[in-house]
């Protein structure tokens, strides 16, 4: 046993007798990860909700570091996460007499840009005085959460810092007092214990072969919570991508700058081809977002004889503006775009506005090269990275691990069962009165669905978070059951207002109802009876995307090589919002008819084995028993409690 490994023991036996609650799963975790961090061996963990996994982690993290010294990152894929996670540190380091700085690393977004604002009038900003900003950004007061002004997101991006490494940035006057650039300094020379999101971790290990890695040499340990995430960061950071407006910016600086008119002529002719073929994209999501059941924000690329030809065009006209290939970037972009390989994946993304994307098809090798190096440790870890109950560890996780390249050589660990009681807190609730849902009796199946809701609802009276895969059926549900006038109060997740603010609301009137797409399935942690049901509007099986349709083309089985184990991750994820504390009951109520009785779907096996939940009924009778059982229940320990 290491010097690591008895540390680890030394403190979870202090935790036992000093009477504070001792977990035999996250004990065995955090043996596991000290092992790794000695053996400098990949490890992916599951640890189901209750195991306490940060603790496991960050444990044998600590006493790793007093020892050697050496930085150490964990990336996680949410703010509040991050925040969770600083605060956890400080504790665990109290436990262990240690009095370390922590760097807790937002993305840039979160930071105030002082060159922006030096150079900012007061017209730009309609809702906030710029003296008073200016003031507080001069204090030191840059990150988003230290600013105590109501700031509306489109004044925020105006001032926030958009890119950094560039030449303006590393020989801007305002460097020594900007927050962010201080920070990254830091990340670059010191050997902290770093706390940083995934994205920043994907940029680090993509960027660091030339040179221009985040963080130090240093780095020994890396560890990654929520990692169910992570090969959607890795393809965000190895994907290619242009808005109209980042296309066309360096052809008109360089085209209308040119003494020949000919050449100036032909660069507004070349702006006016960008503009037409965006309105091509436009179109195509347009018409792909109405036949759409879910919520997505990546598209096809329709390959029309017209696109081909605007795109020959516009490349012929690059070569004639500018002959000495100053635009040689975006030619070679649109050249990738207009020959699509067999081993490359060319899209549309609409968020905010619409990017023209390319990333290699097969990223897998790139991510196992960056991610376990021989000479550093990385942990995996997430309630959810297995889509099957049977097997060895590596088979359960088989879907997740294939999708990183997890190295042969790596170590699974048998995932850790949560420790909540289930069997007499929870039950599972499987409607058999919708019809089958498709895209032909969507309408039929949103009319269906209110009344059921209505039902389940008023055997809760609320206390319920309803989750949906598509913002249209949220939006219409919202709308039918505000009109009935219930006696809860209804909310939705707003795009216009933050997530916790919305949660806060439902949080403090318990008896609330909210309703919720995206992040909802998997960014919520609310203990006690405000959250009581979950209400699962829809299997999520993944939307058909480019990215997705590459993976299931490579597979025998489709449908249950990826589009299964995509579904039963997201699933596990919604089903785990219910129960986050020992104390906590209540019922998860599944809408979709294609797991009751009346199915004969092969994969319906699947879903009951994948959710913790094995008490299930299709009777709302069985529904009502069990919550009139555990608020009677609730009803006596309060009286025992009161005496």
């Amino acid at each position: 046993m290491n010097t690591t490994e008895t540390a680890v023991k030394q403190f979870f036996q202090k935790i036992a007798e000093s009477g504070l609650e001792s977990r035999a799963g996250q004990i065995e975790m955090a043996l596991e990860i000290s092992q790794a961090m000695m053996q400098k061996t990949p490890l992916a963990v599951e640890a189901e909700v209750g195991i306490g996994k940060s603790f496991a982690y960050l444990v044998p993290a600590l006493i790793q570091y007093r020892k050697e010294r050496c930085q150490i990152v964990i990336a996680t894929s949410t703010i509040a996460l991050q925040e969770q996670l600083l605060r956890d540190i400080q504790t665990v380091q109290k436990m262990l007499g240690m009095n370390m700085e922590i760097v807790l690393a937002k993305g840039m977004k979160n930071y105030i840009c002082m060159k922006k604002i030096q150079s900012m009038h007061k017209k730009h900003l309609k809702s906030i005085s710029l003296s008073h900003l200016q003031k507080l950004v001069l204090d030191g007061k840059q990150d988003k959460s230290q600013i105590d002004l109501d700031i509306p997101d489109e004044e925020w991006e105006k001032m926030a810092v958009s890119h950094f490494g560039n030449r303006r940035c590393q020989k801007c006057e305002c460097s020594s007092k900007c927050v962010y650039a201080q920070m990254r300094l830091r990340l670059k020379t010191r050997n902290d214990i770093v706390i940083c999101n995934q994205n920043m971790l994907a940029s680090h290990l993509t960027k660091q072969k030339s040179g221009n890695g985040i963080f130090s040499s240093g780095l020994s340990v890396i560890i990654v919570d929520e990692a169910h995430n992570l090969e959607s960061r890795f393809r965000e950071s190895f994907t290619l991508s242009y808005t109209k407006a980042e296309l066309i910016r360096p052809v008109k600086d360089l085209g209308f700058c040119s003494e020949q008119k000919e050449i100036r002529m032909l660069t507004q002719k070349t702006l006016d081809l960008f503009s037409e073929m965006f309105q091509i994209f436009k179109a195509q999501i347009r018409e792909q977002k109405e036949n759409s059941e879910q919520d997505t924000d990546i598209f096809y690329l329709r390959r029309t004889p017209k696109f081909h030809e605007l795109l020959a065009k516009i490349k012929k006209n690059l070569t004639l503006i500018e002959p000495e290939h100053e635009l040689s970037e975006i030619y070679y972009f649109l050249h990738e775009v207009y020959h699509e390989s067999r081993k490359s994946i060319v899209w549309l993304e609409y968020r905010k506005e619409i990017r023209l994307c390319v990333c290699k098809r097969d990223i897998r090798k790139e991510i196992s090269e960056m991610l376990y190096p021989p000479e550093k440790c990385t942990i995996l870890t997430s309630a959810t990275i297995s889509d099957r109950q049977h097997g060895t560890a590596y088979e359960k996780c088989r879907y997740y691990l294939d999708s990183i390249g997890f190295p042969p050589d790596g170590k699974v660990a048998e995932p850790k069962k949560s420790p909540f009681d289930y069997e007499n807190h929870s039950i599972l609730y499987c409607s058999v009165m919708l019809p089958f849902p498709s895209q032909e009796n969507r309408k039929l199946y949103r009319k269906m669905a209110v009344p059921e809701i209505v039902r389940l609802l008023k055997i809760t009276k609320g206390k319920t978070l309803i989750l949906f895969t598509a913002k249209s059926d949220m939006d219409y549900v919202y709308k039918k059951l505000c009109s009935r006038n219930l006696p809860y109060r209804i909310l939705k997740q707003n795009v216009s207002s933050s997530q916790e603010y919305q949660l806060k609301k439902f949080r403090n009137d318990i008896n609330s109802v909210i309703l919720g797409t995206g992040t909802f399935w998997e960014g919520i942690n609310i203990k006690g009876e405000s959250l009581s049901q979950v209400i699962i509007f829809k299997l999520p099986f993944p939307m058909p995307n480019p990215v997705l349709d590459s993976r299931m083309a490579a597979a025998k089985s489709p449908l249950f090589e990826v589009s299964l184990p995509e579904m039963l991750i997201k699933l596990r994820q919604g089903v785990g919002r219910l129960i986050r504390s020992s104390k906590d009951k209540g019922i998860v109520s599944i809408l979709d008819p294609r797991i009751s009785s009346k199915s004969n779907v092969a994969y319906k096996k699947h879903v009951f084995e994948a959710v913790p939940i094995k008490n299930k009924t299709e009777k709302i009778e069985e529904i009502q028993d069990f919550w009139d059982r555990i608020t009677e229940e609730a009803k006596l320990n309060e009286e025992i409690r009161t005496g």
